[in-house]
């Protein structure tokens, strides 16, 4: 019981410290530090898993696959890809209401800070015709920008839980897609109900160009998405290969491929992601995990009110998309199975997680959509909480009679 007190005694300094809002990767390897000390671990053997932790094949693949990520990000983003993508859509869609819709989640597909902004004028132009008010057009960009969040392979907290778990990330993605699911149909059905239809509006262009363009336009992500999933190669060597393809078939000034790879660099992101490898391999070899286990029965009560409660209240209080799965996965291994994980208390702990995120107002996707549609936040909660709810009620009857019952 004295050492089950010690991880809540970490639990509370991380959020105590996360509230204070300290960076969240100095923070997580403040909560290693911790660990260590109180359990008992030794300078010397703290020194030596840390390092072996910055420095396993582990580490340094995920590292590597979220410096390409990012690179991937800003590129097409600089470049003007993402404007080309959502003029395109503007005239491929036959159903003028999906055009408040379809560019948000197009630009989802491609995870990025601040990425609801990229959408955002052509929700705001197309949500003249139907004199949508500031609350209902920061909704519709925000909720359909973070529908793929459940299961594409490409999103930081997917990563950090394939890495975590162990498991390959397409495992993980097949068991939360009908989340994605329930997202995007929640979210249609939200539109069509609120916005009436109006008649079509698109420019001259056919409808062949008009695919060429859009397909033309993200085709780094479709090479990316193919190799993965059609040649079943790895993150890291599928996304290196589109990398250096960018850089043989966009044409660029030496200064400008310089340019942008600096700026698609965030050393904090990197930070953050070795405190999280760092702070799991402390709460592995410092015995914490251990002790989770014989103070909470793996199918206990108690045990689901964690799978509950730790993820959600990291994503409320950080609004940080991978914060909850770095910080509260570690915690929750045990539950999980850290043979071979469950995935159905995997998939709860996730969505449970991911529902603090969606109402965070830390949320940076959430604060910039608002900033950007004058839009007060109580109005957007109004539209918000129902659907965020729906989706968390889907998951917990999932466990309900999967694993309660």
């Amino acid at each position: 019981m004295a050492d089950f007190l010690k991880i809540i005694l970490v639990i509370l300094v991380l959020l105590f410290l996360i509230k204070k809002k300290l960076d969240l990767g100095f923070v997580l390897f403040l909560g290693a530090l911790l660990t260590g000390v109180i359990f008992s671990l030794g300078f010397p053997a703290l020194a030596r898993n840390i390092l072996e932790a910055l420095t396993s094949a582990e580490t340094l693949s995920l590292i590597g696959i979220i410096l390409l990520v990012l690179y991937l990000g800003t590129l097409l983003q600089l470049k003007g890809n993402f404007k080309r993508m959502v003029d395109c859509l503007r005239n491929l869609i036959p159903e003028p209401r999906l055009i408040l819709a379809l560019p948000s989640a197009f630009i989802g597909f491609l995870p990025m800070i601040g990425g609801a902004l990229m959408s955002a004028p052509v929700v705001e132009e197309a949500g003249r015709r139907w004199k949508l008010s500031p609350a209902w057009k920061t909704f519709l960009n925000y909720w359909f920008r973070h529908i793929w969040e459940y299961c594409w392979p490409l999103y930081v907290n997917l990563i950090l839980a394939s890495a975590i778990l162990q498991i390959p990330i397409k495992r993980i993605a097949f068991f939360q897609f009908p989340f994605t699911v329930l997202a995007a149909a929640l979210g249609l059905v939200i539109l069509f109900k609120h916005v009436p239809r109006l008649a079509s509006d698109k420019n001259s262009k056919g409808f062949l160009d008009n695919l060429f363009q859009l397909l033309f336009s993200i085709w780094p992500l479709l090479v990316a998405i193919f190799l993965i999933f059609i040649f079943k190669f790895s993150m890291l060597f599928s996304l290196a290969v589109t990398a250096l393809l960018t850089q043989v078939f966009f044409r660029m000034s030496l200064q400008e491929r310089l340019r942008i790879i600096w700026k698609s660099i965030s050393l904090k992101t990197l930070f953050l992601i070795a405190s999280v490898m760092v702070f799991k391999r402390i709460l592995e070899v410092s015995g914490a995990l251990n002790s989770l286990t014989s103070a909470i029965h793996p199918q206990g009560a108690s045990a689901y009110l964690l799978l509950f409660a730790v993820p959600f209240f990291l994503g409320l209080l950080t609004g940080v998309n991978h914060a909850y799965v770095g910080i509260s996965f570690p915690i929750l291994l045990p539950i999980f199975g850290p043979e071979n994980p469950d995935m159905v208390l995997v998939m709860f702990a996730y969505v449970s997680g991911f529902f603090g995120i969606l109402i965070s107002p830390a949320h940076l996707c959430l604060a910039l959509t608002l900033e950007y549609f004058k839009a007060d936040l109580r109005g957007v909660y109004r539209i918000l909480i129902l659907p965020s709810v729906v989706i968390f009620l889907a998951a917990f009857l999932v466990l309900l009679f999967l694993r309660i019952i």
